[in-house]
């Protein structure tokens, strides 16, 4: 064996110390660092993550009800009174209107102004804070709508001293601006929510004034210095009621990996935290975010901790070997004896190492493992505000509003052929269809929240013929035959109106586009009777699907359309809506081609027994042919 000499002199034993516990605390200082790095990049992923699903979530809460005004505006109730702004009556009619409406979507106020600014009618026009008298024409919102645009503003209230975000409409009349018509949507249960949460959540709007966060004591301060023009920009539309917009103290940024870190901050009052921001460009805020930076430190001292020990043992047996080397030269008589040990002893030590280089192989494993894990979580939790704050509104109120469309050309060609009883009619069913956009939209909000539904008895053929109503035009459009073939003993199901209207609507719209163009395009709408339920079956002749797609049928956003026809998300929704009702809804492909779903209901049993004794209805099959 072959003697490494050790320095005899005090000063190169002194010197060759010195340079190795240097070494050691240069390992340990990158060790930690290396940790703090690799932490602080997963977690500023995460917070991104998180970022993106707060933002989305803020413009559900307020796009749900981006319509209202718009859809107010068209209502002859509200242009009838701005012909006649001083009669009693219609002012009494569109206060019952206005207050109607706001109750049933679920918004907050709903009122109306006439071009001076001057509030005639409102939702509120029987409370102590009516609108109704009040001048808004310094508002922004107003200013925009009387020019011909949609308006939107938050503001606190001036009268209630409430905030809210403003969305307004212009009542358009003979291409002249006669009046708007505005709501007030309140954003507290968005703060609501977000103070469950550990993150720190700011909103500031395009001057850097915080006017949202999950913490109270963060609203309405400033994150940037404010200039003159905006101190007087908000002075004049009194946006929120104050002079003094005292500055958040961010105190210091650091970098760890190349993710900021703040500390002595008031918007991270517990340490350190790591600070994102998402842009919001439809409405010129910034959302602000400061998430827990707690385990970056953890992991850095953890990692030190491990280096340290892994040190002490290194040096543990580099002072081992040292003594056994004195010994050796001091006793050579037991050389080979003490060589012997060493061998042993360096076998042990090599399969010890070997067993913790598995041990650290298979922890970095997990870790990767629980990495991904976390990312399908963040993705499932963003993927659910999707659904309840987005979806529900866009893909439900489509086919509504293509109903209204189409009625609304038809009373325009009878206006122009003289045909007024006939135009009256259409104006009719687009009011009682605009009221219906409102329940659905009270239902999504209700659905979103999974509150509990009231289960009722439903008329099979009812719902069967207003939703083929609606769906008139695209049954057009696809060329379709559509038929009918209702069993008289399926007629009473227990469910709710709107949300079976809903799951017909989005089956047979998708039967439709399967048959779309196709020669004998057929789609066929059966209902029969079971053993205690009712089968309310939706089949074409289109096509159909493979193995693969039926067993992602049901899966959000999975679709089989082309590209901007279709976001994948009426099935799921249908689905989720039958299960909350005690149905099921099931595929089942056709034998000849072509694919049917079947959406299997309790039936209502004692309007069942009530109507045993009387005769059925004319129910029987019923065709509506297709118009070129």
């Amino acid at each position: 064996m072959r003697h490494i000499p050790f320095p005899r002199t005090k000063a190169v034993r002194a010197l060759l110390l010195a340079v190795l516990a240097l070494a050691a605390l240069l390992v340990v200082i990158k060790a930690g660092d290396v940790a703090e790095d690799r932490v602080a990049a997963s977690l500023a992923g995460d917070a991104r993550q998180r970022a993106e699903i707060y933002a989305q979530s803020l413009e559900g809460a307020i796009e749900r009800f981006g319509f209202l005004p718009a859809a107010a505006a068209l209502d002859p109730r509200v242009r009838a009174l701005l012909a006649a702004p001083e009669d009693p009556a219609q002012v009494a009619t569109v206060n019952a209107y206005l207050k109607r409406l706001s109750r049933e979507a679920g918004a907050g106020v709903v009122y109306l102004l006439i071009p001076s600014g001057l509030t005639i009618a409102a939702s509120n026009w029987d409370t102590p804070q009516t609108y109704v008298g009040q001048d808004f024409s310094y508002r922004p919102y107003f200013t925009e709508a009387r020019g011909g645009r949609v308006g939107r503003f938050y503001a606190i209230g001036t009268l209630t001293g409430v905030p809210g975000y403003f969305i307004s409409a212009p009542v358009i009349i003979d291409g002249t601006v006669r009046g708007v018509v505005a709501t007030k949507v309140s954003l507290d249960s968005v703060e609501a929510i977000w103070r469950e949460g550990t993150d720190r959540v700011l909103v500031a709007d395009e001057n850097g004034i915080v006017f949202l966060a999950s913490d109270p004591a963060l609203k309405f301060r400033a994150t940037k210095p404010l200039d003159a023009a905006a101190r007087a920009r908000m002075e004049r539309t009194r946006q929120y009621g104050r002079d003094d917009y005292r500055a958040i103290g961010f105190g210091r940024t650091e970098e760890v990996g190349g993710v900021p870190l703040v500390s002595q901050s008031e918007a991270a009052p517990r340490g350190r935290a790591l600070f994102e921001q998402q842009a919001m460009p439809a409405y010129g805020w910034t959302l602000l975010l400061f998430a827990d930076a707690g385990p970056v430190a953890i992991a850095g001292r953890s990692a030190r901790v491990g280096a340290i020990l892994a040190l002490i043992v290194l040096g543990l047996i580099g002072l081992y070997g040292s003594q056994h080397l004195r010994r050796v030269r001091e006793n050579r008589a037991a050389q080979r004896e003490l060589e012997a040990k060493v061998a042993a002893r360096t076998a042990d030590l090599r399969a010890a190492n070997l067993r913790l280089a598995g041990e650290i192989e298979e922890r970095t494993r997990a870790e990767g493992d629980l990495r991904e894990t976390q990312g399908e979580l963040v993705q499932a939790a963003k993927m659910a505000t999707l659904g309840q704050m987005a979806a529900g509104i866009t893909h439900e109120l489509n086919q509504p509003l293509a109903a209204l469309r189409g009625l609304a050309d038809n009373a325009s060609a009878f206006l122009r052929q003289g045909r007024e009883a006939e135009a009256a009619a259409n104006l009719t069913r687009i009011v009682a269809l605009v009221d219906r956009l409102g329940k659905i939209t009270g239902q999504l909000r209700s659905f979103s929240r999974r509150s509990g539904t009231e289960r009722v008895a439903v008329d099979v053929g009812m719902a069967v013929s207003e939703s083929l109503a609606i769906l008139s035009s695209r049954i057009r459009d696809a060329g379709a035959r559509v038929t009918t073939d209702l069993d008289p003993a399926a007629q009473w199901v227990v469910f709710e109106p709107i949300r079976l209207s809903q799951v017909l609507i989005n089956l047979v719209g998708n039967a439709l586009d399967a048959v779309k163009g196709r020669p004998g395009a057929e789609v066929a709408v059966r209902a029969w009777a079971g053993d205690g339920h009712v089968v309310l079956s939706v089949e074409d002749n289109g096509p159909g699907l493979d193995a693969a797609a039926l067993n992602r049928i049901f899966d959000p956003f999975f679709t089989t359309k082309p590209a901007g026809e279709g976001l994948g998300l009426g099935l799921p929704i249908s689905l989720a809506i039958a299960r909350e009702f005690g149905a099921s809804l099931q595929p089942r492909p056709m034998a000849g081609g072509g694919l049917a779903f079947d959406l299997v209901m309790d039936v209502a049993r004692e309007m069942a027994q009530d109507s045993a004794g009387m005769a059925p209805p004319e129910r029987g099959r019923q065709r509506i042919p297709h118009v070129s």
